[in-house]
């Protein structure tokens, strides 16, 4: 059975991991998204949909049913306890299905694709940490086009985050994506590549000696 390797994606909003994730399944990773998982289980989960209504009031919920994500956010984002409140319902649930996707995988590279992977204390749970990075003028302008929000929204955001320099320092690997799609195409599959070599990933292997 060929060995697997558990390599985690993370970054600040706007640097472009989930592009460099998309890349890394094209080359044949599977990809365990932690946020988009978060989402579907706030509303296909109904422990959660009842802790996140009972603590964030039933405007949580559309009349459909629905998460209202809007209200959610302006919620958390309110101030840090919230969202860390918020995190304290939904990170068990989503270390819970990743840990089954961990234990029937059969080889090969895993990624799990997370803002919080350090924020949420997982990172010694993989083989090594890939950090994404760019310029803030870029991020901020990448997250103004996508949600069509002011910068000031988009700066308020990170401002919940660990900094991008934080991140990058703990990190076993960093990819910069501060140029085109091709340019980061090639530093995905370069990530792949050093993902799936000899010994594999490891912070004692790795940690600060590889920038892409």
């Amino acid at each position: 059975m060929a060995s697997t390797r558990i390599l985690g994606v993370t970054g600040g909003i706007g640097c472009g991991k989930s592009v460099v994730c998309a890349y890394l399944a094209q080359l044949g990773a599977e990809v365990f998204d932690a946020d988009l998982t978060a989402r579907s289980l706030m509303e296909s989960d109904e422990r959660v949909r009842q802790e996140v209504t009972r603590a964030f009031g039933r405007e949580s919920y559309r009349e459909d049913g629905s998460l209202n994500r809007k209200w959610l956010a302006s919620q958390v984002f309110a101030e840090d306890s919230r969202l860390e409140e918020l995190n304290g319902i939904v990170h068990p649930k989503v270390a819970e299905a990743f840990g089954i996707l961990r234990n029937r995988f059969e080889g090969g590279l895993l990624v799990h694709e997370a803002a919080l992977i350090y924020e949420a204390g997982v990172e010694n749970r993989l083989d090594a940490v890939c950090v994404v990075t760019a310029p803030k003028e870029l991020r901020i302008a990448r997250v103004m086009a996508r949600d069509r929000v002011s910068a000031e929204k988009v700066l308020a955001r990170m401002s919940r985050q660990l900094s991008q320099e934080e991140k990058a320092g703990r990190a076993d690997v960093v990819l910069v994506n501060d140029s085109d799609m091709a340019a980061v195409r090639s530093k995905s599959r370069r990530l792949y590549e050093l993902a799936m070599s000899g010994e594999g990933l490891s912070f004692e292997n790795f940690r600060f000696t590889r920038q892409l």
